[in-house]
């Protein structure tokens, strides 16, 4: 694929990706308030489980052409997931003196994108064992 095509594709999924972040984000704190980070950390967990289930049905299962894969694992999970404002939002309450609340959002943010990764892995493939 050449340089154009390629830039369109990914950029058109991170703007869907970064488009859906931002109303996650504002849905969260309409709802739970902007005392932690909640929006980060559903857009990361959101993002990880999507990507588990991409890398599946994208890479394993399906035929895509190389112009959807790049469009949906790199454009759309990789802009909805965000370990840039992760790290901001961390340093921020680190400033701050909440230490406690940094390690928190940080362990949160892994260990929860990882499980939901994990998860979106193994029910694709249960989903799409045929």
């Amino acid at each position: 694929m050449t340089f154009f095509p390629t830039v369109l594709a990914i950029g058109l999924g991170a703007t869907i990706g970064a488009s859906m972040r931002y109303y996650l984000t504002q849905l969260m704190n309409a709802t739970f308030g902007n005392a932690f980070p909640y929006g980060t950390l559903s857009a990361n967990v959101i993002g990880s489980f999507v990507a588990g289930i991409l890398v599946v049905v994208i890479l394993e299962k399906a035929a895509l052409n190389e112009t959807y894969r790049l469009m949906l694992l790199i454009g759309l999970t990789g802009s909805l997931t965000t370990m840039s404002t992760l790290s901001w939002e961390s340093v921020e309450m680190i400033s701050l003196g909440h230490y406690g609340q940094a390690s928190i959002n940080i362990l949160f943010n892994i260990l929860l994108s990882l499980l939901a990764a994990g998860l979106g892995v193994v029910l694709a493939r249960y989903l799409f064992s045929n």
